[in-house]
């Protein structure tokens, strides 16, 4: 990848763009948006180093994501888009941005067809950058260099970037072999790009090594220990059948000789499948569906497609679909909508996108604030010289930008971030009233600096997502309280805290709900929890008046 290093491009003074600077903000997202809206392109430059931050990422991603909604309650699956921008900024509205509350599943096939292609991939991997743990994406049929070729995504960098295009065409081949194949979901659903067909094995295609098929139409050649050149023939068809197959109303499995790869698969073949994995639905894309969305097989198939006027204006709707919980698992909720100007108008206007991004922003700044309280405390404790609660406003952007190391305009936030009195002073424990951070059942404990225990794994559980899920190698969503203690001795070492080992033992224990010896994934997620203490203190007084 040296040949695409974003170093070795110089911007031209007269570059009157967009500057991006890692790591990725709220506020640098909002004006990549609004850049995009108005037609102006990013950088070739800026263009490399998102991709590169974005395949550091994807490469530590199993090939099968395993997401739980224990903590979200829900989650929305986007289906192709193809270079629509305009339908991806309509699902951003409707929905709002990624958050943990918030996360997405993108399904494959970003690019190709569409004017808008490398917007639309910037711009989700933009997004991804700001909360990887808000993103699934799986690989699409188009995710690969041969059909950026021949669809239309290459040649569009090609007169976007001209110099720089062979550079950036290099890197999104490689980026796009790191995108992993499938995501599950509660262990209940499973979404595909393409589909299924009677040899498909999950457990082989975890083992697959993806990132070896830059183009899934050109399989890697090998050498056995003849010399014999030879192709990994059961890995290949694997990969066809998830990304190119079709549903048909057929009983049995047959060659999709419409598309030259994949299958078409029978409602025998989803029940048979969807038995030997104990799943309730499958939710795959690839196919264009004149109402956006399309039930098969008993209604245990649903086709999701994101881009409108896929074929011409008012030839189809686009639509996703956001699970939500019922009384027994989650059920599909879906959306449909078609992009027209009217739509943009009332759908683009930069203070509406504004306000979107803001929630979004908001949100992720009250929880980094809570998880850096102890230290944000002690700051202004020690700049409070007369012990009154109150600071003046040029004090507390100054804690608050040296603590949470962040250059926005605290001035403009601080009546939303905490009281500000008549005068002008702002009452600083004000900040922490609303809510807190609590583990599990775990007392607190300080560590060294003065943070608690809490803020410290919560600070850090992006790292312990990533260090849980390296550990589970199985991907059976259980690691033993063992591993888990080793893994967080190597966080201890990694961010330069001190914490005994006692308490990290009892970190673990707490973990495990049910004192098996084993902490599933769920155990994990639900360990970490930002409570809201108005609400708990009126359901404590209701609970006492009965």
């Amino acid at each position: 990848m040296r040949t695409t290093n974003p170093n070795d491009l110089k911007i031209d003074p007269r570059y009157r763009g967009l500057h991006i600077k890692m790591p990725m903000t709220p506020a640098q997202l909002q004006s990549l948006i609004h850049a995009f809206e108005h037609k102006k392109e990013l950088h070739a430059k800026y263009v490399l180093i998102i991709l590169h931050q974005v395949r550091n990422h994807l490469k530590n991603m199993p090939n099968i994501n395993y997401v739980s909604t224990l903590t979200s309650k829900r989650i929305t699956i986007i289906g192709d888009l193809h270079g629509k921008l305009d339908d991806l900024f309509i699902i951003l509205f409707k929905n709002g941005l990624p958050s943990e509350n918030n996360p997405y599943v993108f399904n494959g096939d970003f690019v190709d067809r569409g004017e808008q292609s490398l917007e639309v991939v910037i711009t989700l991997f933009a997004t991804f950058l700001l909360n990887p743990t808000a993103i699934y994406f799986n690989r699409g049929n188009h995710e690969d260099y041969v059909m950026n070729l021949r669809y239309g995504f290459a040649k569009e960098i090609m007169g976007k970037y001209q110099n720089d295009a062979s550079k950036i065409v290099r890197l999104f081949q490689d980026v796009f072999s790191w995108l992993p194949l499938l995501t599950i979901i509660d262990k209940k659903i499973l979404i595909t790009h393409g589909g299924i067909s009677d040899q498909t094995d999950l457990e082989y295609i975890e083992q697959i090594p993806r990132h070896k098929y830059l183009s899934v139409l050109r399989p890697p050649i090998e050498e056995d220990v003849d010399g014999i050149e030879t192709i990994d023939a059961e890995a290949w068809r694997q990969l066809l059948d998830i990304l190119w197959s079709d549903p048909k109303s057929q009983a049995g499995c047959s060659p999709n000789t419409f598309r030259g790869g994949g299958v078409n698969w029978g409602p025998d073949i989803t029940d048979l499948f969807m038995t030997k994995y104990n799943l309730n639905l499958i939710i795959r894309s690839h196919e264009c569906k004149p109402n956006g969305y399309e039930y098969t097989h008993g209604n245990k198939v649903l086709t999701l497609f994101s881009a409108s006027n896929y074929y011409e204006i008012g030839s189809n709707k686009g639509a996703f679909a956001q699970l939500l919980p019922m009384p027994k698992e989650l059920k599909p909720n879906i959306i449909q909508y078609i992009f027209t100007e009217q739509a943009a108008t009332m759908k683009l206007t930069i203070k509406q996108r504004t306000n979107t991004i803001e929630e979004s922003a908001m949100t992720e700044l009250r929880n980094k604030m809570l998880a850096n309280k102890s230290d944000l405390i002690k700051e202004f404790q020690k700049n409070d010289k007369n012990k009154s609660g109150f600071l003046k406003p040029i004090t507390w952007c100054k804690v608050m930008g040296d603590i949470l190391v962040m250059d926005i305009p605290w001035r403009a936030l601080a009546d939303k971030l905490a009281r500000v009195n008549p005068n002008g002073m702002i009452d600083y424990m004000s900040m922490f009233e609303k809510n807190q951070i609590v583990f599990g059942n775990l007392d607190d404990h300080a560590v060294r600096g003065g943070s608690s225990f809490t803020e410290l794994l919560y600070r850090n559980k992006g790292n312990l997502e990533m260090i849980f899920r390296a550990i589970d190698k199985d991907n059976s969503g259980h690691i033993s309280e063992e591993e888990f203690s080793e893994a967080c001795s190597v966080l201890c070492q990694h961010t330069g805290t001190v914490l005994t080992k006692d308490q990290i033992k009892n970190m673990a224990s707490a973990m495990d709900q049910n004192k098996d010896g084993q902490i599933d994934f769920n155990e994990f997620l639900e360990a970490f929890r930002i409570v809201d203490q108005q609400h708990t203190m009126e359901v404590r007084r209701g609970q006492a008046k009965s």
